[in-house]
């Protein structure tokens, strides 16, 4: 190996696990997700319609992720490019921070509505009343 190969192999090598986290979740994960927003909004839209309303309730909350993934590589980069570059108009760097914070809100409410709406479920399979009609 040459001395430029050993100090970059060095420098791989002394990334903190943080440093690995942060990077495989901001720049490496979203370019993975993209395609859950073109198959997961028609396909919850078409769940719905059936009457699986927690799946389509998922399929929305993985196509809300999957617009945070876009928002977030626009923003930060793409994982085959080793340079972040910042959006050419700032107006349009305004909205896929917005894009971002929204798709984080409708995905953060509609998963915890879930998990409560399934944790009230288990309860009330658990803790059944014996003298009630129910």
């Amino acid at each position: 190996m040459t001395g430029d190969g050993v100090e970059r192999l060095v420098a791989a090598s002394s990334r903190t696990l943080p440093e690995i986290l942060q990077d495989t979740a901001y720049t490496r994960l979203p370019s993975t997700f993209h395609w859950l927003l073109q198959a997961g909004l028609p396909l919850a839209f078409q769940l719905w319609i059936w009457g699986w309303h927690r799946a389509a309730g998922w399929l929305v909350v993985t196509s809300a992720f999957s617009v945070w993934a876009l928002a977030q590589q626009r923003l930060e980069g793409y994982a085959d490019d080793s340079s972040i570059r910042p959006p050419a108009i700032a107006s349009s760097g305004r909205l896929w921070r917005v894009a971002r914070g929204l798709s984080a809100l409708v995905g953060s409410s509609v998963a915890l509505a879930l998990l409560l709406e399934g944790f009230a479920q288990l309860m009330a399979a658990v803790f059944k009343c014996p003298g009630c009609a129910g």
